[in-house]
């Protein structure tokens, strides 16, 4: 359920295919902590889904690109791919009951929620770029951001744990990291003013690959089962260090590249190949070298 061996070598999870497992075989009486903090969380994702399709009411005279759609379905993409990790690669209890896989689908659901009201400071306001600009290259970077902070949050879903605040403590580790490191890479870069200024198609599909991968990785390394807290922090830290070099990589990208204003399509295509790019570092990074999530 989060966190990670004590043994970096041969600590991947063996993944259980889901027609295996009896659905329910495992019935237990949820307590009373973690029905405050099921109450909590279905409180903290109203709040946060209500303020972010509530901006969808929102008029415009023409609707000129997918931005909205992207708006909208994002958040339901992210919610599917949180729930297929966790009837996948979740705690034993977790998989085989269908209580502990709405609760902690339902914490997801209000941590990616939370998380989302943050990121108008790291320069992408959702609502404002996507909704009322109809800005596409800024509806690529959010839905990217959404991505990588729902890897984040499911990594720490990954194995067996003795309860909810393991998951907790693991999702607080990987989302800091991941938005220490988006805030560094923008001071480096700037890469905001060209996504939502500049309305790049290439800025806003590099960053948003860039945040997804960084999830990626992020998530991967507080996955495994619960030893102990510092356990966790040692095994993070040497487990989330291709996030370095990526990051390198892309501020180089950011550094080097022409303008996106240059390009015949404002660097799409290019934008396109290289957030494919990140994001196939970071799956085979998790899936290859590390062997299973």
């Amino acid at each position: 359920m989060a966190a990670v061996e004590a043994s970096i070598c041969g600590r991947g999870l063996q993944a259980v295919p889901a027609f295996t497992i009896p659905f329910e075989r495992v019935k237990r009486t949820m307590s009373g902590d973690e029905v405050m903090i099921l109450m909590v969380s279905i409180g903290v994702a109203a709040f946060a889904w209500f303020w972010w399709y509530a901006a969808v009411r929102v008029r415009m005279l023409v609707v000129r690109n997918a931005g909205r759609s992207i708006f909208i379905a994002g958040p339901i993409a992210c919610l599917l791919m949180l729930l297929l990790v966790l009837r996948w690669w979740a705690a034993d209890d977790v998989r085989e009951s269908g209580t502990y896989l709405t609760f902690y689908t339902v914490m997801g659901a209000a941590w990616v929620g939370f998380c989302s009201l943050w990121l108008s400071l790291l320069g992408v306001r959702p609502r404002d770029d996507v909704i009322e600009r109809q800005n596409l290259a800024a509806a690529f970077a959010t839905a990217g951001a959404l991505g990588g902070i729902t890897f984040s949050f499911a990594g720490a879903n990954v194995g067996n744990g003795p309860g909810w605040w393991v998951v907790v403590f693991s999702a607080s580790l990987s989302s800091l990291a991941f938005f220490g490191l988006w805030a560094l890479f923008e001071w480096l870069t700037g890469i905001s003013e060209s996504v939502t200024v500049e309305r790049s198609g290439g800025a806003g599909l590099r960053l948003g690959g860039f945040l997804a991968a960084t999830g990626i990785i992020l998530g991967r390394a507080v996955a495994g089962d619960w030893v102990s807290a510092r356990a966790t922090v040692q095994d993070f830290a040497a487990l989330a260090w291709p996030v370095l070099p990526l990051a390198v990589l892309a501020v180089l990208i950011e550094r080097l590249r022409l303008s996106d204003a240059d390009a015949h399509d404002g660097g799409s295509f290019a934008g396109f190949f290289v957030a494919a790019v990140y994001l196939t570092v970071a799956c085979l990074y998790v899936f290859v070298w590390q062997g299973k999530p």
